[in-house]
């Protein structure tokens, strides 16, 4: 054979392996731009999503991973309108009558058909006489008599995915199968856990109604140890977008990532408030001394150590401007100077120094907070700050009232619980509100005493029972005046959420209890 001849040969099979490589290559672009991978840091021991209890236990994650791309529920807060997802939606003109009407076409990923009576039986948590006055079922559609604004029942109605009745009509946590946990409505259904490589997977679902407009066949979830590995994969291209439910990035994770090209920063105004302090008020009943360690802390460098570029200042009246009811009260800044007289006026003094301890979480952010708030507070020369750091018992420890005061995040959906506004975290450990022991007793206020309703009860009733507009607007308005005279709790900042993506995706919607990942968000997602 001529040299000729072998030399085009050999071409001819180098170039037939290149292709191969290429073809066989998972970085290829055709093939990646129809699988989304899904940083987060929330680990998923178990896919039963009955076992949940509000916190890092059971299936709390896998719910909350779940209801971001194959959960839908009845009507969701998309870009800050509320949207008909699995129903259509309609409101009587004088925003006291709501009709939700079963949409044709969803099906659940077993192949059973969505209906309203799983609507239904997923609403059975909301509770009449309190969200609503009277419910009927006429046809495909449930009709509600309100008693509460259209706004928060619609915000309750948002927050809950549709559950199928007919798989866990009964169950129980003890009961329910992990095969029954998994189905949904939603773009894409569960296809597996590796619980050794720390990924769970989801495939499209073909019969979902807007199937043709999702642009992606799989996502995958890949769980990594904290947020510095986090960031690391985003930064690496290993993941497309980061994912924690009630968690944007941190400061530190926006600074890491906001000079990187090929990384886009999104962000969203919510509900949530990313650090407050609140004061166990059964113990500091004293406004004055409350309100001379709020004034002791340095607001403006809270917010630029921890808090995003468009975070906003608190407000004394505790609720954020934007936030329906708000009314104007005063931000909260430093005065040193008032902080040292109304101690002063107290009686503390340097040699008779107030002990003021605070909880603080350990393992959790809460420390550095902690520890810089110490250095503040100090700086008046009349408060000693004591770090109490609790560990699996701090829950606990602060729901028994051991705390003085603590440190906690409000999620968007915890903000909406009881009276909304934040209440809960406001409340005692037991109160009538509640019916069952409140898990977030941080300011330990009671609702009701041997007189009857607490001033502070009849304001929260008030909100929790207001039938329109007007009504839930005055009572807002009280409860922040309530706030502002006793000085029950202090956000340190407002925060709106910001995201981490790849530059290669584009069209996001934002949901306003999950976030930049959610079933709607993929009608629009794409990557290049």
């Amino acid at each position: 054979m001529k040299k000729s001849s072998i030399f085009i040969a050999a071409m001819l099979v180098l170039v037939i392996v290149c292709i191969g490589l290429v073809a066989c290559n998972p970085k290829d672009e055709s093939k990646q731009s129809s699988i989304l991978v899904v940083g987060t840091t929330m680990t998923v021991d178990t896919l039963n999503r009955l076992d949940t209890s509000g916190s890092a236990t059971g299936g709390y994650y896998f719910d909350k991973i779940a209801s971001s791309v194959s959960q839908i529920a009845a009507v969701s807060k998309i870009d800050g309108e509320y949207v008909g997802v699995d129903c259509d939606y309609a409101l009587s003109e004088d925003g006291k009558t709501l009709m939700l009407t079963q949409k044709d076409g969803y099906k659940w990923h077993d192949g059973e058909t969505v209906t309203i009576d799983d609507v239904e039986f997923t609403l059975s948590s909301l509770k009449a006489g309190e969200d609503y006055e009277s419910m009927k079922k006429i046809g495909n559609s449930l009709v509600f008599e309100l008693c509460t604004p259209s706004d928060t029942f619609l915000t309750k109605v948002s927050d809950e995915t549709i559950m199928p009745k007919h798989l866990l009509d009964g169950k129980t946590k003890d009961t329910v199968t992990d095969e029954q946990s998994v189905v949904g409505a939603g773009p894409f259904k569960f296809s597996s856990i590796d619980k050794a490589s720390g990924t769970i997977t989801f495939e499209k679902f073909a019969d979902y109604p807007k199937a043709n407009a999702v642009k992606f066949d799989k996502v995958i979830f890949k769980q990594y140890g904290n947020q510095e590995v986090l960031t690391l994969a985003l930064k690496n291209g290993e993941i497309d977008l980061a994912f924690d439910y009630g968690k944007g990035l941190t400061s530190d994770q926006i600074s890491a990532l906001s000079s990187q090209s090929d990384i886009k920063l999104v962000s969203q105004a919510t509900k949530q408030v990313p650090k407050v302090m609140f004061f166990n008020n059964q113990k500091m009943t004293n406004a004055n001394v409350k309100r001379a360690i709020a004034l002791s802390i340095d607001y403006d460098k809270i917010r630029s150590t921890f808090a995003s570029a468009g975070a906003a200042p608190s407000r004394e009246g505790f609720v954020g401007e934007g936030i329906f009811g708000y009314k104007e009260t005063p931000v909260w800044t430093r005065n040193l100077e008032k902080a040292k007289e109304l101690l002063t006026s107290e009686g503390y003094s340097q040699s008779n120094k107030f002990r003021f301890e605070l909880l603080v979480r350990a393992g959790s952010d809460d420390t550095q907070y902690a520890s810089l708030l110490k250095t503040q507070i100090e700086e008046s020369g009349l408060v000693d700050v004591v770090l109490v750091e609790k560990g699996s018992d701090w829950q606990e420890y602060y729901q028994a009232g051991n705390h003085m005061a603590s440190l906690a995040k409000i999620t968007a959906k915890g903000y909406d619980f009881e009276a909304g506004y934040g209440t809960r975290y406001t409340l005692a450990t037991n109160t009538s509100m509640l019916d069952m022991k409140n898990p977030v007793a941080h300011g330990q206020l009671l609702v009701e005493d041997e007189h009857g309703l607490t001033e502070y009860g009849k304001i929260l009733y008030a909100m929790k029972n207001a039938a329109t507009s007007e009504e839930l607007t005055t009572a807002v308005g009280e409860y922040q005046d309530y706030v502002v005279k006793n000085v029950i709790c202090v956000a340190l900042f407002y925060d709106g959420t910001t995201y981490g993506a790849s530059a290669k995706l584009d069209g996001f919607k934002l949901d306003s209890a999950s976030g930049i990942l959610n079933p709607s968000t993929f009608e629009t997602l794409v990557k290049h």
